[in-house]
This record gives C-alpha cells, sequence and structure tokens, in this order.
C-alpha cells in the first residue's frame, strides 16, 4: 500500500509540475507574441524611415543641382566681368540697351 502512495504522491507532483510547465509555456508564447508584433512594428518603421531617408536624399541632390546650376549661371554672368581686366563699370551704365536687357533677364 505504501507503494500506491508513493505511486500516487508522485503522480500528483508530476501533474502540478506538468501544469507549472504548461504555465510557464503559455505566459512565454504570450511573450513571444508580443515580441513579435514589436519586431513587426518596428521593421515597418524602418521600411518607412528609409523611404523618407531615400525621399530627403533625392531633394537633397536636386536642391544641390539647382544651386550648382545657379553658382554656373552666376559665375558665367559675373565672372565674365572679373575675367577682363580692362572692364569698366561705367561703360555699362553709360548704355541703356545693356541695362535693360540686363535686366530684362530676371
Amino acid at each position: 500500500m505504501e507503494i500506491l502512495r508513493d505511486l500516487e504522491n508522485m503522480l500528483e507532483t508530476l501533474a502540478d509540475r506538468y501544469n507549472e510547465l504548461k504555465k510557464e509555456r503559455n505566459t512565454l508564447k504570450s511573450q513571444y507574441e508580443e515580441l513579435f508584433n514589436e519586431y513587426e512594428k518596428l521593421s515597418n518603421e524602418k521600411e518607412e524611415l528609409s523611404r523618407q531617408l531615400e525621399e530627403v536624399k533625392r531633394k537633397n541632390e536636386e536642391v544641390e543641382n539647382y544651386l550648382n546650376q545657379l553658382k554656373s549661371t552666376l559665375i558665367s554672368r559675373v565672372g565674365e566681368d572679373f575675367l577682363n581686366p580692362n572692364y569698366d563699370i561705367s561703360d555699362e551704365s553709360n548704355s541703356s540697351s545693356s541695362g535693360e536687357s540686363y535686366n530684362a533677364s530676371y
């Protein structure tokens, strides 16, 4: 009879341990699902930030190209004056037609 009681105690112990492990498994499963959802959320945010970064890079290149074009235009307009050491600014102010064409370009 004592063997049966020992077996019964062992079965109860095993059943209790099984229930504890099952509860722990469910807890871990819930934590895993929460972490996986967080991972998906962060992955989506990363993709969105990558798209935004690419958009900013594209806009930066557009602005840089535009500024380089402006620089080239300004250098070509102003640079001619500085490249010609015999240039006299009073020559242009006396010539009304060249002043008009200069203002007309803006």
